[in-house]
């Protein structure tokens, strides 16, 4: 990569952060779970249109895009292992 950015490889939220009733950005994704007492009432998830907009002009969208959901992915396969 031939400049350095804080941004690539997150475009989704680290879910490894993730805390009920706190939303959770990443560069152009978010995501809330909100709870009331025990169980979770409700999920959300959001795009940041102007952000998405910069991710897909960016340079280096497609490896920061196959990254960040690499990244995505091997979160979701360990949570599923625990």
């Amino acid at each position: 990569m031939s400049e350095s950015r804080n941004c690539y490889g997150a475009m989704f939220p680290d879910l490894d952060r993730l805390q009920h009733n706190h939303p959770l950005q990443g560069k152009a994704f978010a995501v809330l779970v909100e709870s009331k007492g025990i169980g979770v009432s409700g999920r959300t998830i959001t795009v940041n249109p102007d952000q998405w907009t910069n991710c897909v002009a960016c340079e280096h969208y497609r490896d920061c895009y196959d990254l960040s959901m690499g990244k995505l992915l091997f979160t979701h396969v360990v949570e599923s292992r625990l």
